[in-house]
């Protein structure tokens, strides 16, 4: 994992097209979901945790809501390439995510888990908060979960 590096950006990053394209071809296009649909939605104040390889090329991105009231803050969007699953990378990328949101003093995190990455989440002390529910953008089975900072 030495040769990864992970940088906090915001959507105005000069690469940032490159992440959205990581997030459709591993998220949404597999599931037949268009290009041109609206399956990413802006938050201006988003921040975003960065892999990197040791040549600059993209890992993967795990995104922080901007504060929406009361409440946990919502993770969305993590996404590690294909190439780069197994190596750690997911971990590093919600390892900088938990530590952006302690910084502006966030007590509680959410996100909705795809089914098939509970496991991951649970290992890195993360809890259901409800029941499952299918995403209607990709009929992936999915279920909330939160965890506690600090």
């Amino acid at each position: 994992m030495s040769d990864i590096s992970i940088i906090d950006v915001t959507h105005d990053w000069d690469r940032f097209d490159e992440v959205l394209d990581l997030y459709y071809a591993v998220l949404y296009g597999p599931w037949g979901v268009p290009r041109d649909f609206e399956w990413y939605h802006p938050a201006h104040g988003s921040r975003f945790a960065i892999a990197l390889d040791a040549d600059g090329g993209l890992l993967g991105s795990a995104r922080l809501l901007p504060e929406a009231g009361e409440g946990p803050r919502q993770v969305r969007q993590v996404v590690v390439a294909e190439s780069a699953q197994g190596r750690g990378v997911g971990r590093l990328l919600m390892t900088e995510i938990e530590r952006i949101a302690a910084e502006q003093g966030v007590r509680e995190l959410c996100l909705n888990a795809r089914f098939t990455a509970f496991g991951f989440y649970e290992a890195l002390g993360w809890e259901f908060s409800g029941d499952e529910f299918v995403s209607e953008l990709t009929g992936i089975p999915h279920r909330p979960m939160r965890k506690r900072l600090g």
